[in-house]
């Protein structure tokens, strides 16, 4: 019986043995969740609200519940066995040896990550006694310092916008006027997440001439309650006067219209100039038609000699659209002051030449050929212009390339062209081509007073047409340069001319013919077209 009542002593002893310490120890739970900075070392609090006996044998474990694992951070099993830990919180997750007896349990953590977020388990074992309790961490960053730049011009304003980096979680961004009120409406704002998982913020504005010329731009982290902003102060001189992009649209409005003028006036010309051809044409055909249809009569009624007349009048129609052929290509030649021989006088208006009386002191600086030139160089295409010789029976017409009109206007003078000239030669009155000096057989009773010029620079030859009267061919002659030529005039030098002297023209004019010749093109395309 003895025995028995001991044996209930000892039951009732360590009952209230572990009733007074269950009563004794209890975990003092956080009121809210734990925010710490990320990269940077946090502190889960786990604290009891009384000390630990040396005596007893302590044992703490920090368990981190994900969904899909539960993670062992941190587990103290008591001096005489080691502790254990999760590889990826190596080095980084402590407890305080010197403190547990305290109470104090808590969890350091370093160099905090974004995967460390969660909760936490921290599971207390004091010999029978056993409680736990939860621990939220969430984590987050202060990016840097907003920077505002400005970027370009936008309408009658100024761009901006400001960028930041390094945020979490996702931040507010908001660009404030100089009287601190947000510029909602005219703000564009993009926060985009970065491989890392923190945010980047990137805002732009455009900012207005006499609105504000003080702006802000301010980004908030909520959770922190934290913000950085940036001030910018904006001269009203870089404010644009006008809008940057009025006048490159006038010049290219205007450059447009001139182009469709442009154009316009050439297609208009070349249409012109297609119908006046084909009309020569059609009626150069149908006149041969006729000319077929009454030769066939005449020669039933007249013979042989009556055909004869009839193919003489075709090949003169013939003659004649190949001179109006060469005439489509027309172009304006204007005479060059500075090549010109002292002799010669120019009119104002670029198109008349006329022998002028030197003082007897100048006639000797002023021997060799008396020559113009025309200003324009001509290097692709079809060129026709028209010269008026009169009755002059010494003279040279023709082109020439830039080298020998270099050595004319070098030399003042030349008394003859070698290489890079191509011209028709009139000495008196008999017509030789340049350099050829084959004579060139002349028609019997037709005026040669006005010569047209045809420079083909597809087929690589000058044509020389009788253009008064009698319309012809003279002769062609082939070009041996691709350089630019130039349109030339010459008067008969005085070793060629077996008429008066220089000093004796004024008294000459009678047999020589007139002192003037003129580049008769403006009459003819006012004429013609």
């Amino acid at each position: 019986m003895c025995s028995s009542l001991t044996t209930a002593c000892i039951l009732i002893f360590l009952q209230i043995s572990h009733v007074l310490i269950a009563g004794q120890y209890e975990i003092i739970p956080p009121q809210k969740p734990i925010v710490g900075f990320l990269g940077k070392e946090v502190l889960l609090p786990c604290q009891l609200t009384s000390r630990v006996p040396e005596s007893t044998n302590i044992q703490v474990q920090w368990i981190l519940d994900k969904s899909s694992e539960k993670i062992d951070v941190k587990s103290y099993y008591g001096r005489n066995r080691q502790e254990t830990q999760d590889n990826r919180y190596q080095d980084r997750a402590e407890l305080s040896r010197t403190d547990l007896n305290k109470g104090n349990m808590s969890l350091i953590l370093k160099k905090t990550h974004l995967s460390d977020q969660g909760n936490y388990t921290c599971m207390i074992f004091l010999g029978d006694w056993y409680n736990e309790v939860v621990v939220e961490l969430v984590l987050a960053a202060k990016g840097t310092e907003p920077t505002i730049a400005l970027v370009d011009y936008k309408g009658w304003g100024i761009g901006l916008t400001c960028s930041s980096n390094g945020w979490y979680p996702k931040p507010k961004a908001f660009w404030l006027d100089s009287e601190g009120k947000v510029q909602s409406k005219q703000s564009d704002t993009t926060i985009t997440e970065t491989k890392a998982g923190n945010f980047s913020v990137s805002s732009s504005v455009t900012t207005e001439s006499g609105v504000d010329h003080e702006v802000s731009c301010k980004i908030i982290n909520e959770l922190l309650g934290m913000e950085s902003e940036s001030r910018i102060l904006i001269s009203g001189a870089l404010y644009p006067a006008t809008s940057p992009w009025l006048a490159p649209f006038l010049i290219i409005l205007l450059i447009y219209i001139c182009l469709l003028v442009g154009a316009g006036y050439k297609v208009r010309q070349s249409y012109q100039k297609l119908s006046q051809c084909e009309k020569q044409m059609t009626e150069a055909e149908a006149e041969q038609n006729h000319l077929q249809t009454n030769a066939i009569e005449t020669e039933r009624k007249t013979g042989q000699a009556s055909v004869l007349e009839l193919e003489r009048r075709v090949g003169q129609i013939f003659n004649e659209l190949e001179v109006r052929r060469a005439q489509q290509y027309a172009v304006a030649v204007t005479l060059d002051s500075y090549y010109k021989h002292p002799e010669i006088s120019i009119s104002e208006d670029k198109e008349r030449a006329s022998l002028q009386t030197l003082p007897p002191e100048k006639e000797e600086t002023a021997m060799g050929t008396q020559i113009f030139v025309g200003k324009e160089g001509y290097a692709a295409g079809k060129h026709y212009w028209e010269v008026e010789v009169g009755e002059r029976l010494d003279w040279e017409l023709g082109v020439l390339t830039q080298a020998e009109k270099d050595k004319f206007r070098k030399k003042k003078v030349a008394k003859s062209f070698q290489e890079g000239c191509w011209a028709l030669k009139s000495s008196q009155g008999k017509f030789f081509p340049s350099p050829c000096e084959k004579e060139i057989e002349k028609k019997q009773n037709v005026s040669y007073s006005v010569i047209g010029l045809l420079l083909d620079q597809e087929k690589w030859e000058i044509s020389f047409y009788n253009s008064r009267d009698a319309y012809f061919l003279i002769d062609s002659i082939p070009i041996k340069s691709r350089d630019n030529l130039y349109p030339f005039l010459a008067y008969g030098s005085a070793s060629e001319n077996s008429g008066p002297k220089p000093s004796e023209k004024s008294n000459a004019s009678e047999n020589s013919g007139p002192k003037s010749l003129k580049i008769n093109l403006s009459n003819f395309v006012k004429k013609h077209f």
